[in-house]
């Protein structure tokens, strides 16, 4: 069963001071700053920012949409006897599932074609295996081919469904880097308005004298 779950990544810090949003680098400074002046240093709540983002609700919602998907092609393996099947004949039905209603009316036939092969199989070796002690040399030679068919078609399946799961991660992660680069570049986007000289998480921060976070929530909520 697939479990992978799609969840912002935790903040990591890895400096007790100037830290970035994500931890390890502070952002530049936007603004070159008059010596005489006073540096203004801003803080966000980066996590917040990307909670409220529309992005991430656009993302949460693909991406969901995507596991559903995913989990539902090995769902449809696993009702079948596709555990009869080859590697490459597995690895065909699972891609025609996949495309769900867009597959051609082609695909649609050569996936019911691979199904009933299964069931044919599947069918002969309950039989063979009923009738043991009467099988013909050529029966048993079939009945020990079919078993061994059926348990690689386990791994084959299992293997199946940790590529599927790879992929599922893989995702996660594309939308993850996404959003936090839709949250820095808006939080960069205040910060130059602003002509702040850095911009800390406020996670690590009791205060500063401007906090951006609802700034930042704006141009991400547009």
């Amino acid at each position: 069963m697939i479990l992978l779950q799609y969840r912002m990544r935790t903040v990591r810090f890895l400096a007790p001071l100037a830290l970035s949003l994500l931890g390890g680098v502070v952002l530049p400074l936007v603004t070159p700053t008059p010596a005489h002046a006073q540096q203004q240093f801003g803080i966000v709540d980066f996590q917040s920012c990307a909670a409220q983002s529309k992005l991430k609700k656009d993302l949460d919602s693909q991406f969901d949409v995507f596991r559903k998907g995913m989990a539902g092609v090995f769902n449809k393996l696993k009702e079948g006897n596709v555990i009869f099947l080859s590697k490459p004949e597995m690895v065909e039905l699972s891609a025609i599932y996949e495309k769900g209603d867009k597959a051609t009316a082609t695909e649609s036939t050569r996936a019911t074609d691979l199904l009933k092969k299964a069931d044919q199989s599947a069918g002969t070796l309950n039989r063979l295996a009923g009738t043991q002690g009467t099988l013909k040399d050529t029966e048993k030679k079939e009945l020990e081919r079919l078993s061994n068919l059926q348990n690689e078609g386990i791994t084959l399946l299992n293997e199946i469904g940790a590529e599927l799961e790879r992929r599922i991660k893989e995702k996660g992660d594309s939308f993850e880097d996404q959003l936090e680069k839709a949250v820095k570049e808006a939080v960069k986007k205040v910060a130059q308005e602003k002509n702040l000289a850095m911009v800390f998480n406020s996670n690590i921060v009791i205060y500063a004298s401007t906090d951006i976070t609802d700034d930042v929530v704006k141009i991400l909520q547009k």
